[in-house]
């Protein structure tokens, strides 16, 4: 409830004001001459209306008080000039102002939005609030919200001004007569806040079903659940998930659009009841002879540009109203917190020094409140030795990877310290810490770059035959240097085939093997290898554990599987429990005392010596 409280009170933090400068100082920081745009399409937009109901009182009077032919014509010639040229810079500078304010939802997107994902503390992006946030800033950029919030500040602001000069024009009418029309109009601005109200009510609810229908729609075409969809028959769920899912989407979306049909019906009923009871005292006033024909023509046009600018100015309230609460939402992201920053930074060990690693006291709960969620890890304590190979095992959730994250300083823990060589890691600077870290980690990410490119994290030119010469060497290192050989570009070639057909496409365990190439390239003094051989097979997993030594040459490692067989080849072993470290040793001491481990290493064992037995079996009853 608290967190849900929060969310309410972060979309409305920010009024329509505030947003409206926020977005003019945008615009200023991305493109300036939409600035130069919008001045020249606010004067047009607010001449040629005036000029519009000016224009036919000229001619009735001109043509009432029987001037010359020659003076009517050079008159009525003059304004129509006027009006042309007015009419023509407001549409060429709308034209020329929409395409740059298109600009501005790419502004968002990539250099604000894009960019705060890369800088954002990590508990932004992956937390489950954290992706909501993130997903419904995109959606800002990705709709129509940036042009309705640009659209609508210039046609309140060009409206207002024309209201007032219309306001000073009906004044001589009647005064009276603007409060009537006014009145009138508030209410059908109440009517399309009260539909608008409960759009907004209902905004959650309807990104929620959008969120679960983009991921539904996400698994259903992904090429690696492909072969699952098939031979298990799911599309028929995947169908009945999703149109349940349209199903009460659209349902919500009826209750929605009555509303605004109601609002619809107020302002056609408003509408005829403002301006017939404002014609039919205007032609009162002329039958009276209270009012000259010329007059009866410039009040006239007046009453009618007076309503549709009220109309207007409400109109765009309810709009801008609406685009202003998916701004807050684009804003409650970009606003959210950096990676903290020490501020005095110290400098990080050399990259070829030795790496000395401690866990002094820490505790860790992904969830603000622990209390109710349960600590990841509780009073953690741990020391590693300057080039000690260690293994972290325990079951799911005992928090190995989450010890992974803390030390490269994805979180901050929640009391106690992380030391890398005696200095705590507060006090470097995120991308020099990031420095120390070579990482294989349980997600696999291949990037839409060349295999060269996937293995050093940045671009290759040609004539880089060093940065080249190490991607040969690391892919050597990883196993996988004939497999990308066989393809014509060799670390030239693509890694999809999403843009060319000529792509590299790699199995499971070669992608896995790409990583630890990737690894290898950046040789930084820390190893971290988070189930680096879940996806590969028997022979490929031995290669890596006799290699591993090797890979880890002169690092201080950390290696995680839920294979205990395969931690045999490190210093030390530390099995994790409940968030704590349970129990510390070599394999063979971990054995000798018949703990947890040793009940796990036998369960594990048993398995695979079952199915020798049975193998076995079948051989000698064959033969």
């Amino acid at each position: 409830m608290k967190n849900k409280k929060f969310n309410r009170k972060e979309k409305q933090r920010h009024s329509v004001l505030d947003n409206i400068l926020y977005l003019l100082k945008d615009i200023y920081r991305s493109t300036k001459i939409l600035f130069t745009l919008m001045i020249i399409e606010v004067l047009c937009s607010i001449a040629t209306p005036m000029f519009s109901i000016y224009l036919p009182k000229i001619a009735v009077d001109l043509v009432t008080e029987r001037a010359d032919t020659q003076k009517i014509f050079m008159t009525l010639g003059l304004f129509a000039l006027i009006m042309m040229s007015a009419n023509i810079l407001q549409r060429v500078s709308n034209g020329s102002k929409y395409a740059h304010s298109n600009n501005m939802r790419f502004y968002y997107y990539t250099r604000k939005i894009n960019m705060k994902s890369f800088t954002c503390d990590y508990k932004n992006i992956e937390s489950a609030d954290g992706k909501t946030r993130l997903q419904k800033a995109l959606d800002f950029a990705d709709g129509m919200e940036v042009h309705i919030m640009f659209d609508s500040m210039l046609s309140i602001f060009t409206s207002a001004v024309c209201f007032v000069l219309y306001s000073s024009v009906l004044s001589f009418l009647n005064p009276l007569i603007i409060l009537f029309l006014a009145g009138l109009t508030g209410i059908n601005f109440a009517a399309s806040a009260w539909a608008r109200k409960f759009d907004e009510k209902h905004r959650d609810k309807s990104s929620e079903f959008n969120r679960r229908l983009n991921y539904l729609e996400s698994g259903s075409r992904d090429i690696k659940a492909g072969k699952d969809t098939r031979i298990y028959r799911m599309k028929p769920w995947f169908m009945s998930l999703r149109n349940n899912i349209i199903s009460d989407y659209l349902d919500l979306r009826r209750k929605i659009n009555n509303r605004y049909y109601m609002s619809g019906i107020i302002h056609g009923l408003t509408l005829l009841l403002r301006d017939g009871a404002a014609y039919v005292y205007l032609i009162y006033m002329v039958s009276n002879g209270r009012v000259e024909l010329g007059d009866f023509v410039l009040y006239f046009g007046a009453i009618a540009g007076f309503s549709g600018f009220i109309n207007t100015i409400a109109d765009n309230i309810n709009a801008i109203n609406g685009a202003n609460v998916k701004m807050n939402d684009a804003r409650a992201f970009l606003e959210c917190s950096d990676v903290p920053e020490p501020d005095n930074p110290t400098e990080i060990p050399p990259l070829d020094s030795a790496i000395s690693i401690s866990f002094r006291n820490v505790d860790f709960s992904y969830s603000s409140c622990p209390e109710e969620s349960g600590k990841i890890l509780d009073n953690f304590n741990l020391e590693i030795k300057t080039g000690e190979k260690v293994a972290l095992v325990g079951v799911n959730g005992a928090g190995k990877t989450t010890i992974v994250k803390l030390l490269c300083g994805f979180y901050t823990p929640d009391s106690g310290d992380i030391l890398i060589n005696g200095i705590n890691i507060k006090d470097f600077k995120k991308t020099d810490l990031y420095k120390l870290f070579s990482a294989v980690f349980q997600d696999i990410v291949i990037m839409p770059f060349t295999v060269g490119e996937n293995v050093a994290m940045t671009a290759i030119e040609e004539n880089e035959a060093d940065k080249q010469g190490k991607i040969y060497k690391s892919l050597e290192m990883a196993g996988l240097l004939k497999d990308i050989n066989k393809y014509d570009n060799g670390i030239d070639a693509p890694m999809t085939k999403l843009f060319d057909e000529s792509g590299v496409v790699l199995s499971g365990g070669q992608q896995q093997k790409l990583l630890m190439a990737r690894a290898l390239y950046k040789n930084a003094p820390i190893l971290i290898l988070d189930e680096p051989t879940a996806a590969l097979d028997p022979i490929a997993e031995s290669e890596v554990y006799e290699n591993f030594h090797e890979l880890a040459k002169n690092k201080t490692s950390l290696y995680i599987s839920h294979r205990l067989a395969s931690t045999r080849f490190c210093d030390r072993i530390i099995f994790l429990k409940d968030g704590k470290l349970a129990e510390t040793g070599s394999h063979s001491e971990f054995m000798q005392k018949g703990g947890e481990y040793a009940r796990m290493f036998e369960i594990q064992s048993r398995y695979y010596n079952n199915i020798d037995e049975k193998e076995n079996a079948g051989v000698s009853s064959n033969g």
